[in-house]
């Protein structure tokens, strides 16, 4: 009797650890399938760097404001046209780290992007979206992290996502998974004074601009 309980037991757990993996496989196959290759490739702006100052005419200029230092996902460096694993919320967790390298402190900077997939047709027309990385004086990534402050002459910030991407692009295109980013090195920042900077082609390191 007492072999015959044990074997039951045995049985018992087996059954138990079978029907244990088969809750926890889809889970794990969840996760893999939101895991995908995503890449960030380097796309030529045909605009030219120029300056606006408050009351007064656009001008081009050759004035270097910021510095690209490089971009991370969750902490981790991408370099661009290097294929990397992400989920597909990538884009909330995508950092960029510049340099205010101008002699005025900047209270808002904006780095933009194009996704290539985002498209739509509205009016019998087509369009293609983008986003956009910002730092934002007074802004917050959520209602937990620091208020953002003036970005003064040699501060060096990282741009974020400010807002629900879900709204902005899924409900426009449907969908909710980009593999691809174009880079532009397209960035503008807003001065203290009002003047707002404009630039293309941004490297990344300290590079000469192409």
């Amino acid at each position: 009797m007492r072999l015959h309980y044990v074997i039951m037991q045995r049985g018992k757990n087996a059954i138990r650890w079978v029907l244990l993996l088969a809750v926890m496989a889809p889970v794990g196959k969840l996760v893999h399938a939101q895991e995908r290759t995503r890449l960030i490739i380097t796309m030529r702006s045909g605009m030219v760097e120029n300056l606006s100052k408050p009351g007064s005419s656009l001008t081009y200029t050759h004035l270097s404001v910021v510095e690209v230092m490089g971009l991370s996902l969750a902490g981790a460096p991408i370099t661009i046209g290097q294929p990397f694993p992400a989920n597909d919320d990538w884009l909330t967790k995508l950092r960029v780290k510049v340099k205010n390298i101008s002699g005025a402190p900047i209270s808002h900077l904006r780095m933009s992007f194009a996704l290539p997939e985002a498209k739509f047709v509205e009016n019998g027309r087509n369009y293609t979206m983008g986003f956009a990385l910002d730092y934002k004086a007074g802004a917050r990534v959520n209602n937990e992290s620091r208020e953002m402050k003036l970005i003064q002459p040699g501060d060096e910030v990282e741009l974020v996502c400010l807002i629900p991407l879900s709204d902005q692009l899924g409900n426009k295109t449907g969908i909710v998974s980009f593999t691809q980013l174009q880079y532009s090195g397209v960035v503008t920042a807003y001065f203290v004074d009002g003047s707002t900077w404009r630039v293309s082609n941004l490297p990344v390191g300290k590079q000469t601009n192409p």
